[in-house]
């Protein structure tokens, strides 16, 4: 290529190039060089880059005695790349600034170690511009899914932190429910036996009077009275009947017992949600009878519901306890249970008239960890995991909430195959 040809090229480049000594003379230019720049029309080669940029001159003059003063070994360009910056160039008669501008500076020419001249290369800044936002653009959209992905890890992390304890406390709970099953059982059956025995000790003794000599009468009625006989055959009967009241209390607490003692079963069955709802009712009896006065509308001829029942009884605790919590002193609890026929389904509410949930917090309930509990009330992942069960039985859970009113969760759980009635 001749070097009439070369500067064609040059001059026809959609990019900036000039050529400049160590004193910042221009020895060569091209066209777009100028104009990018706004420079005279009257200048000169050898002219004063500097002098003809009397704005940017400091900036220009920093860069290129910087990269006049790069040690030689970092030549060539492929080694260390070019210095890089950006500048706008304003109009002052116009009173406009020009698009981004893009330089780069690297030595041209080195004699003896010493750079003689640099080469600078402008460009108008839109390639660069649109490839740097581009780039950047496509960088935050990485960053962004990769924040998800970490948010969506963190969550199942979370729940199965919650799983695995859940699983640890049904253990637990089918250990203590076997440990007392045990001696329940014969502390009922004693009981029982004992009464059946005191019933014939009292009859033995009420005919004992018919059977014995008037002059006899006297000294077994003092006997009587003085053992406060009537007072004992009335309060021995009330004891026993409280006696055997209680063990049933207990054997019914755990039965409940054994029904959460695998949260984590995934066996999926025709379940009765009445049941399962009752089952957790008593194992919440605590939290509840102090403070919540409980109202419970079932349907009569509920159709069984094909499910992981365990799972729901978590959930339904779940919601039975942020319920409860959320009553600061006394207040009411609904519970429904009814069937839809369009489309076919389950739906429970549970309703309560406490503190309510403020609007701005309603979209972020279910996300894991959110809570608005007092630090170490709670995980925050409670309604996050009932969330997730409820999907997986492609069912909807939803929550309507005013403060000062309540708060109304409502789960809707679809009916598959033929219907399955209650026994």
């Amino acid at each position: 290529m001749t070097n009439n040809s070369l500067a064609s090229l040059l001059d026809k480049l959609p990019l900036g190039i000039a050529v400049v000594d160590r004193k910042y003379r221009i020895l060569y230019f091209n066209p777009r060089f100028a104009k990018e720049l706004q420079l005279p029309e009257e200048f000169r080669l050898w002219s004063s880059l500097l002098t003809l940029c009397p704005t940017h001159a400091p900036l220009l003059k920093q860069h290129l005695d910087k990269v006049a003063a790069w040690p030689i070994e970092t030549f060539p360009c492929d080694v260390r790349p070019p210095d890089a910056f950006e500048f706008t160039v304003t109009d002052e008669i116009m009173a406009t600034s020009s698009p981004l501008l893009h330089m780069e500076i690297f030595p041209l020419t080195i004699t003896d170690g010493v750079v003689k001249t640099l080469c600078l290369l402008l460009d108008s800044g839109s390639f660069y511009a649109q490839t740097k936002q581009q780039m950047a653009q496509e960088l935050a959209a990485e960053h962004a899914q990769k924040q998800q992905l970490l948010d969506k890890l963190e969550a199942a992390r979370g729940q199965l932190l919650q799983a695995e304890k859940m699983a640890s406390i049904g253990q637990l709970a089918a250990g203590i429910a076997h440990e007392i099953n045990n001696p329940l059982g014969f502390v009922s059956s004693n009981l029982q036996s004992l009464q059946d025995y005191v019933t014939r000790l009292l009859s033995i003794i009420n005919s004992t009077e018919a059977l014995l000599a008037p002059q006899q009468l006297p000294e077994f009625q003092s006997i009587l009275t003085q053992q406060q006989f009537q007072f004992i055959a009335k309060d021995i009967s009330d004891l026993l009947h409280e006696s055997l009241e209680g063990v049933s209390r207990v054997a019914a607490i755990v039965s409940s017992l054994k029904t959460f003692a695998h949260v984590d079963d995934n066996e999926w069955q025709y379940a009765d949600l009445i049941d399962g709802m009752e089952s957790t009712l008593k194992i919440m009896n605590n939290q509840l009878k102090y403070k919540v006065t409980l109202h419970k509308d079932y349907q009569a001829d509920l159709p069984l519901l094909y499910c992981q029942p365990r799972q729901l009884n978590q959930v339904f605790m779940n919601l039975l306890m942020n319920a409860a919590q959320a009553i600061e002193e006394t207040g009411h609890i609904w519970v429904t249970i009814r069937s839809t026929s369009q489309p076919s389904s389950v739906e429970i509410s549970i309703r309560d008239d406490g503190c309510g949930i403020a609007a701005e917090n309603l979209d972020k309930i279910f996300d894991p960890f959110y809570t608005t509990k007092p630090v170490g009330s709670g995980t925050g992942l409670g309604l996050s995991l009932s969330y997730s069960i409820i999907q997986k039985h492609h069912g909807k859970i939803s929550v309507n909430s005013a403060p000062g009113i309540g708060t109304e969760f409502m789960l809707r759980l679809p009916l598959q195959g033929e219907p399955h009635l209650r026994p």
